[in-house]
């Protein structure tokens, strides 16, 4: 996946030059995430879209009668058809994250991956966001998911800042403390 994030990147910033320029930003954003969405619930799609022997223009007619099903507005029908048309269609994930950060920097905020034993409480989320946002000097959104690995606590990640407050790192915290004497 690391060799589709350049040419994601290239990808999703014309295509959010193009969203900006027509003040269609978010639309946009929520549009991509619906096909991804719909895309990776459609197995058949999917491999219809990303076979390469499948000639351009009938990926690019798949394509846009896919997102018209999605619901997705036109720039985004479009440029489906031209990612599958030009054989780009598994790089979408990646181009959908590119997107995003496009539009996160442009508003001054990060995304927060928050890993916890168990779903955090209203008033955990509010400290965790406000100790992130300190840290980072962003205004911080969480992206919350369960991780049955995890004995206890959270793991939460922003970029290469990572706050580990999970019970498996006390453990080898105490440990390391008990070994050394």
């Amino acid at each position: 996946m690391r060799a589709h994030e350049g040419t994601a990147r290239r990808y999703a910033k014309a295509l959010y030059q193009v969203a900006r320029d027509r003040g269609a930003v978010s639309e946009i954003g929520e549009g991509l995430g619906r096909l991804l969405f719909e895309l990776d619930r459609s197995a058949e799609a999917h491999d219809v879209l990303t076979r390469p022997w499948i000639k351009g223009e009938d990926r690019w007619a798949i394509a846009l009668a896919f997102a018209d099903k999605a619901g997705c507005p036109a720039l985004v029908r479009d440029f489906a058809g031209l990612l599958a048309e030009r054989g780009r269609m598994d790089h979408l994930t990646e181009i959908v994250r590119a997107y995003r950060d496009l539009v996160d920097a442009e508003l001054g905020q990060a995304r927060a991956d928050v890993r916890s034993a168990v779903p955090l409480t209203d008033a955990e989320r509010g400290a965790l966001r406000e100790r992130l946002e300190g840290a980072v000097g962003k205004r911080i959104l969480l992206e919350e998911r369960l991780d049955p690995t995890l004995l206890g606590g959270f793991i939460a990640q922003v970029g290469s800042f990572i706050v580990d407050g999970s019970l498996d790192r006390q453990l080898v915290r105490m440990r390391e403390r008990l070994a050394g004497g």
